[in-house]
Parts: C-alpha cells; structure tokens; sequence
C-alpha cells in the first residue's frame, strides 16, 4: 500500500520489512474502518437534533442523543490515537530489522550513497508513522460516506462523487507538479548536507589554513542551489493545497446551499441540510490530508530512490562455518584491485607471511601499499585473487569472528567518540560483572603490549578519559599508540600495521620496535607498512611495490643491498 502510495518500486530489503509490519497495517486497516463508522455520528446526531429534538422539544431524547455522541467521539478519539501508535510501532518495527543491516552496509562501503543511507532511510520510516499515511488508510472507507450521501439524497450524493472526483484530480496534479522538483530538492539538499559535515569535520585545518570564508561561501552555494529546488517545489506545492482546501470548504458551504434548496422543495428534512455538509467535509478530508503531506510523501519517495543502491546490497544473511583458531599462515594469490575509474591500484601481489615472521612492505607513496593492507585484513575485498588464512579464504570466514584474530592499524589512528578503553577494547559490550573484567584486563594488556600504559594513566581520568568526535582530545602521536594497542587488543595472531611509527617519536618507535618483536617472538604473523628505515630494519622480509605491482621481495639483508647496489655504484663512478 505505501509502495502504491509513493508511486516508486520497492527494493525487496524494504518491502521485506514492511510485511514484517502485516500485522501492524492489518490492524490500523481494521481501526480505520471502526474509526470512519464512527464519524458518521456528527452526521447522525444533527439528523436527530433538527429532525426530532427541535420540532417535539424533547429535551431527554436531546441528553442521550447528545451522550451517544459523545461516547462515539471518545471510542473515535481512542481509536484513532491506538491507530497512530500501530503506525509508530511499525516504523519502530522497520527501524530495528533494517538500520543494523544498513549501518553494516555503510561501514562496509565507503560511498556517497552510503553515507547518506541512513538520513535516507529515516525520511522513510518517519514517513510511516506521519498522519498522511493515517489518511491513507481512511481514503479507502471515502465510498462509505458517498453512498451515505445518496441515502440523504440522490442530488447531493452526486455533488459528493464530483467533489471527490475532481479533489483526486488535484492530488494527482500536484504529483505529477511536485514529484519532479521535489526528487531533485532531496538529492541536492542531501549532497549539501553531505558537504558541510565534510568541511565542518575538517575544521581546524579549515581555520588553520585561513580558508574559512571561502568554505562558508562555498557550502552557502552549494545550499543556496539546494534550497532554491527546494523552495520551488514548496511553493508549487502550496499552490495545489490552497486551492484543495479552498474547493473542500467551497463544497462544504455548497453542500449547505443544495440542501436549503432541497428542503425548501420538501425532498429532504431540515437536519439533512447540516449532516450533508458534515458528511461531504468527512469524505473529502482524507484527500485533502494526503495532498497537504505530499511533500513529506515525495521526500520519502525520493529517499527510497537513493536508497534503493545500498539496499539491494543487502543479501540474505550468510552462514559461516566456525573455523579452527588460525595459526597465521597468510598467502596471498594474484590479488589485483582496481579504483572505481577502473584504474589498476594492485596487480598481481603474490607472497606467503609465516608466523613468527615479520614482513616490510615499502614503496613510494601512491604505489598501493595502503590498499594492500586493507585487503590483508578483509576491510576491502580484492578484484581479483584471494588472500588466504591458514588455507581458508577471508571471505570464508564470520567478519566479526576474523576481527578477533587480525590486529590493523590504521594509516590515520581513526579513534572514535568514547572512553580511551573503550576505542582500545574495540567497544566490547560486556553483559556480566565477568566480562566487564575480562574486558578491562585485556584493555590494559594490549595498552602494556604497545608500551603506553604509563601515558594513560597521565590522562585526566585514565582508562576512562573520554575522546570527542573523530578521537579529539589527543595529539597524533599519543591517537597513533593508542591505535597500537587497540590492533594489540585480545592477542591477535596476525598484525597488520600501515605506517605505525608515522607520528611517533625517537621513544615511541623504540616502544613500537620493541611490541614487533614481541610479537614476532610470540609467533604472531606482523606485517608492517612504512618508510623509516628504524621498523624497515626489524622486518624479516621485505616487499618492494611499485605502481602497484610487486618489484622485489626476499631477505631483508638482500633487498636492502639490492636497493643500495646502484647507489653505491653511482658513488664510485663519482669517486
């Protein structure tokens, strides 16, 4: 029915959760008929009142007609506030089967269409418990009170099919004026929307680079555009509902005046004159309601378009088979990757890391060695080739199982909003007292591992200092050791470490130095992106990428020869 209503096909995720809210919509179905019944009761008493309270001046059959109307209102009341709540339960329904999901969705891919996935999503579930949906529901039960209308009189049950008719008519005006405008508001809006949490997350670069003015003008444009689609499509729209509102009040004082001239004819009684306007006011409200909330219609609508991407990648849940604890054996087959232009970034990476083994990646800068490290640990799934652990692809095992035995580390620290045990415990949600200990003791193991212990214990309150939005609150160094311990966290059996030692100082990297080692001693699988020829140093093995593609790899001692071999000749041929 919302699908009908939105006029836009439904991806199957989101229809899908809708029919798990059968019942729901059942219900307020069933509600609204009892609720539509009961509007007739206006109707009914002014009938009574005219007919025959005013003309015997019976005042008993006045009080109990009049206590008649106002159960009947009290049972509307009630129902129609049960109503509303089924609508706002299925919206709380739809939330909790799809935002978990969306939200995987969104830490899975990093796009703009994910992004904006879940402001999406909420324009549509809000949408659901709105009252243009309640006046969806009583738009059907309209025929109830047209054929009321010719039961008054056959005149004025026509003027009723009429008004309806030409009411509909400016419903599906204002659609087809607004649906257009109102798409290309939403998405513009939404992009501007987009823009302005980008800059404003990227402040103090923004200020310390001077460039403040120029990013407000920028997001002013981009929100100016925005708003002025958005403007326009509200003003077309409040057009259609003006006039919509003016025709139902037009044809509920109309209703008036046919009525007078029905009753000065003597084919209808006095109090036919005030229920038919009643009456024609009823059938008409649901219309006139769904054309006041179209706009809120047409911004869901266009929410389920640009949503429609990021929910067809919502594939029925996969089953895993529980692996064996890995021992860390990592091969890697042929992995290529290529951008979203289709250019090559990795091609054709191949290598095998023992555990208790330490493998270097090196290479300058754009060769691809950050993309690799985020394919080693499964954040990115490669184009081609496969990366296996101990045999099984990564693709094969449970992601939130496999997490627990890969340590990465990040290029940038990446700390988030919460305590400092919190982001190195990877936000574990303990139930018991038990757990909750667990987690702590572990929190400050990793931290001990990585060698920066003693530097939380400085922070105001420890373990429980809180970081701000993007880890605000410390310095990159202190963000970089953190991020250490959190990739230490729970013992992992392989490390990945993309650039470890690129904020830290002569202390730090000699802490780091010494967790690698460690680690390796341990028989963990570490393999270490960097450029300082300090952890380049520890590595048991190296791999030289360039432009994306493996150039060399062997024993630390011979690649490192091999690289110094033509500069060592050039020195002599100087000499």
């Amino acid at each position: 029915m919302i699908a009908r209503l939105l006029g836009v096909e439904v991806p199957e995720a989101l229809a899908g959760a809708l029919r798990q809210c059968r019942r729901h919509f059942v219900a307020a179905a069933i509600f609204s008929l009892l609720i539509n019944i009961l509007y007739l009761a206006p109707t009914l008493y002014m009938l009574q009142v005219y007919d025959r309270v005013v003309p015997t001046a019976g005042k008993t059959t006045l009080l109990f007609v009049t206590l008649a109307l106002a159960l009947s209102l009290l049972a509307l009341s009630g129902l129609d506030m049960v109503r509303n709540r089924l609508l706002v339960r299925a919206s709380e329904r739809v939330d909790a089967l799809l935002s978990p999901r969306i939200l995987e969705q969104m830490m899975a891919t990093e796009t703009g269409s994910t992004a904006q996935a879940m402001r999406d999503f909420d324009a549509i579930r809000s949408t659901i418990g709105t009252p243009v949906v309640a006046a969806m529901f009583d738009a059907p039960w309209t025929p109830v009170f047209l054929i009321v209308s010719f039961m008054l009189h056959f005149w004025i049950g026509i003027m009723a099919v009429v008004s309806a008719a030409l009411l509909i008519a400016l419903a599906w005006s204002n659609q087809r004026a607004t649906q257009a405008r109102m798409e290309v508001a939403t998405t513009a809006m939404a992009a501007s929307q987009n823009a302005q949490q980008a800059a404003a997350m990227q402040g103090m670069t923004v200020r310390g680079l001077g460039m403040t003015q120029a990013m407000v003008g920028r997001q002013l444009d981009n929100r100016r555009i925005a708003l002025a689609s958005m403007v326009d499509a509200q003003l077309v729209g409040s057009k259609l509902t003006a006039t919509s509102r003016f025709f139902r009040m037009f044809v509920q004082s109309a209703a008036l005046g046919l009525g007078a001239l029905l009753a000065i004819a003597g084919d209808i009684s006095s109090g036919a004159i005030i229920a038919s306007s009643i009456l024609l006011s009823r059938a008409l409200q649901p219309i006139e309601s769904m054309i006041a909330g179209w706009s809120s219609l047409a911004t869901a609508r266009a929410a389920v378009h640009r949503l429609t991407h990021v929910l067809e990648m919502l594939g029925s849940q996969r089953a895993y088979t529980v692996l064996p604890a890995p021992k860390g054996l990592i091969d890697v087959e042929a992995v290529g990757v290529r951008g979203g232009d289709g250019r090559g970034i990795l091609m054709g990476i191949s290598f095998r890391a023992q555990p208790g083994k330490i493998v270097g990646v090196i290479g300058p800068n754009g060769s691809g060695k950050s993309t690799l490290g985020r394919v080693l640990v499964g954040a990115i799934q490669p184009t081609v080739g496969a990366v296996r652990l101990d045999g099984a692809r990564l693709t094969d095992w449970d992601p939130a199982e496999l997490g627990t035995h890969i340590g990465y580390m990040p290029q940038e620290p990446s700390l988030f909003e919460g305590t400092i045990k919190e982001n190195i415990s990877r936000f574990a949600r303990p139930i018991t007292a038990e757990e909750a200990r667990a987690v702590d003791e572990a929190a400050i193991a990793a931290a001990t591992e990585a060698g920066v212990h003693e530097m939380i214990l400085q922070l105001p309150h420890a373990y429980e200092s809180r970081l701000g939005l993007m880890g605000a609150g410390l310095s990159l160094g202190q963000a970089q050791r953190i991020a250490l311990a959190r990739a230490l966290y729970g013992v992992p059996t392989v490390l990945v470490l993309d650039e470890p030692n690129a904020f830290l100082d002569n202390a730090g990297e000699t802490a780091l130095i010494g967790t690698l080692t460690r680690a390796r001693s341990r028989g963990a699988t570490v393999i270490v992106i960097a450029h300082r020829r300090s952890v380049v140093d520890v590595a048991d093995e190296l791999l030289l990428l360039e432009e994306g593609r493996p150039k060399m790899m062997g024993p630390t001692s011979a690649v490192v020869r091999r690289l110094a071999g033509p500069q060592k000749t050039k020195t002599e041929n100087a000499a």
